[in-house]
C-alpha cells in the first residue's frame, strides 16, 4: 500500500500536472461518448454481435460454449465470450448492457494506454493527441453499441507493445522523463544509459512475462494475433541475444512464450477434447480463406454472401442491403462446405479456399494481385460505422494512416529501431493476413490503437519542427 501511494504521489512529477488534467478531461469525454452507446446500442448490430452474445449467454446459463443448438461455435474466438460471461457471473444476469459496460471500461483503459504509448515513442503532447483520437474515433464508439471481439483486443494489443518496449529497455531509465541537459524525449543518451544502475537479472528477465501474457490474451480475442505474438518472441530473442548473449536471449524468449501460452493452452486442450483435433483457438480461418480468395466477389464478404444467396436461395440481393444482412449466412457456407462431406466445415472451406487460389491465381495472376491490392486498400481506407464509411470519413481515415506511416518513418530516421519494429510488426503481420484471407475494415480496428500514437508522433514532430524554424 505504501508503494502504491508513493507511485501515485509521483505521477505529477513524471507526467506533469497539466498533462494529467488534460488526460482526465479526455477520459471524461471518452466516457461520455461511450456511455451514450451503452444506453443507446446499435439497432442492428450484425451477425457477429448476435453470435458473441449467444456464446456469452450460453456460457452463463448452460456452462457450455454455444450449447447444443449453436452451429459451429468454434468458428468464433473465445476470448470475448469468456470475458462477457464473466461479467454476467459478476452481476448475476446475462444482460447485453453489462457487456457493453465492460467495453466502455476497456475503452477508457485504451485511452490511457494510447497516451502512454504516444509518450513513449515521442512526447507528452503526442500521447495526449493519441489519447484524444482514441476517445473520439467513431468506430471505437460504434463498437461499444454491440458485442464484438475487438474492444478487448484494442486494449491488450497496445498494452502488449508498450510492455514489450518496457522489457527491451534493459538498462535504460524512463525514456520520457525530463532530464537536465536537454535529452530528447522518447530516448536517452548513451552516457546516461551507461551510468544507470542495472536491475537484477532475475527482475529484468521477469519483465518478459507481461508482454507475453498480453499477446496471449490478444490472440484469444483475435486469433490472427497469435502470429504477432510469435513474431515478438523472435524479436525478444534477437534483442536480448544481441545485447546480452544468446543464453539470456533464449531465457527471455522462453518466458515470453510461456506467458503467451498461459491463456491459450487450456482452451486448446478443451478444443482437443470437444473437437477431437488440434485447434489452438478457433476454426474460423477456413471461411475467411474461402471468402478472401473468391475472385468473382473480389474477396469481399458481403458480395460472397450475395452470390451464395443467388446460387442456393435463388434470390438476388444488393451486397450492401439490409435485406442481405438479415439472411443467415451459416446454411449458405454449409452448402459450400458440403462439397467435402467427410471434412469438418472449416477444413472443407479452407480446402476450397486453397483451390480458389490455385485456380484464380493460375488463370489470371495479374487480376488476382489487383484484387489483393483492392482488399488491402478497403481494409485501411475505411472504418466500421456510417461515419468512417462516408466519403469524408474515408478521406480522414486515409490521412490518419498516411500520418502513421510518416510517424514510422520518423522513428526510423531517428534510428529508434526497436520502437519502429515494435510498432510496425503487428501492422505488417495483420495486413498480410488480411491480404491473404479476409480484409474487411473491421480488421484494422485493433491496429488503429497503434496507428494513432504513430500519427500523433508525426504531428507533434512536424509541429515542433515548424515552430523551431519560426
Amino acid at each position: 500500500m505504501g508503494s502504491l501511494k508513493k507511485w501515485l504521489r509521483g505521477l505529477p512529477e513524471r507526467h506533469g500536472r497539466k498533462t494529467l488534467v488534460l488526460l482526465a478531461a479526455i477520459l471524461l469525454l471518452g466516457f461520455g461518448l461511450r456511455a451514450y452507446r451503452v444506453v443507446e446500442p446499435l439497432p442492428k448490430p450484425g451477425d457477429d454481435a448476435h453470435a458473441y452474445y449467444a456464446l456469452s449467454k450460453s456460457l452463463y446459463t448452460e456452462g457450455s460454449f454455444g450449447g447444443p443448438t449453436f452451429k459451429d461455435p468454434s468458428d468464433w474466438s473465445p476470448g470475448a465470450p469468456l470475458l462477457y460471461a464473466a461479467s454476467f457471473y459478476a452481476t448475476a444476469g446475462a444482460r447485453e448492457g453489462t457487456a457493453r459496460i465492460v467495453e466502455l471500461l476497456l475503452g477508457l483503459a485504451t485511452i490511457v494506454v494510447a497516451y502512454l504509448l504516444g509518450r513513449r515513442i515521442a512526447c507528452r503532447p503526442a500521447g495526449l493527441l493519441a489519447a484524444f483520437a482514441v476517445a473520439v474515433y467513431p468506430p471505437f464508439i460504434h463498437s461499444v453499441g454491440a458485442l464484438y471481439s475487438e474492444p478487448p483486443a484494442m486494449f491488450t494489443l497496445p498494452a502488449a507493445v508498450l510492455a514489450f518496449l518496457w522489457a527491451t529497455d534493459l538498462n535504460r531509465p524512463d525514456p520520457a522523463a525530463p532530464r537536465a541537459g536537454g535529452t530528447r524525449e522518447g530516448g536517452v543518451r548513451p552516457s546516461e544509459a551507461a551510468n544507470t544502475p542495472l536491475p537484477r537479472d532475475r527482475t529484468r528477465a521477469l519483465r518478459w512475462l507481461a508482454p507475453g501474457f498480453l499477446f496471449g490474451l490478444t490472440a484469444m480475442f483475435r486469433p490472427e494475433y497469435l502470429l504477432v505474438g510469435a513474431a515478438f518472441a523472435l524479436l525478444a530473442l534477437i534483442r536480448v541475444g544481441h545485447a546480452r548473449g544468446w543464453k539470456p536471449g533464449l531465457a527471455a524468449t522462453a518466458l515470453l512464450v510461456a506467458a503467451m501460452l498461459l491463456p491459450i493452452v487450456p482452451w486448446a486442450i478443451r478444443n482437443q477434447v470437444v473437437l477431437h483435433r488440434t485447434v489452438p483457438i478457433s476454426t474460423g480461418g477456413g471461411k475467411a480463406l474461402y471468402v478472401g480468395t473468391f475472385l468473382p466477389a473480389d474477396g469481399e464478404y458481403q458480395r460472397v454472401k450475395a452470390i451464395l444467396a443467388k446460387r442456393y436461395l435463388h434470390r438476388e440481393y444488393d451486397p450492401h442491403s439490409q435485406a442481405l444482412e438479415e439472411v443467415n449466412p451459416v446454411p449458405l457456407f454449409n452448402r459450400v462446405a458440403h462439397r467435402y462431406p467427410g471434412l469438418p466445415r472449416d477444413s472443407a472451406l479452407g480446402k476450397i479456399g486453397k483451390q480458389n487460389f490455385s485456380r484464380y491465381f493460375g488463370e489470371n495472376p495479374i487480376e488476382y494481385m489487383a484484387m489483393t491490392a483492392r482488399k488491402t486498400w478497403r481494409m485501411w481506407s475505411a472504418g466500421i460505422g456510417e461515419a468512417m464509411e462516408s466519403t469524408v470519413g474515408r478521406v480522414i481515415q486515409t490521412l490518419i494512416v498516411a500520418l502513421a506511416i510518416a510517424g514510422l518513418a520518423g522513428l526510423a530516421w531517428r534510428r529508434w529501431w526497436w520502437e519502429t519494429i515494435a510498432m510496425a510488426t503487428p501492422i505488417a503481420v495483420v495486413t498480410a493476413v488480411g491480404a491473404i484471407s479476409l480484409a474487411a475494415p473491421r480488421r484494422n480496428e485493433v491496429l488503429m490503437t497503434l496507428i494513432f500514437p504513430l500519427a500523433a508522433a508525426a504531428l507533434s514532430r512536424g509541429t515542433a519542427a515548424l515552430l523551431s524554424k519560426r
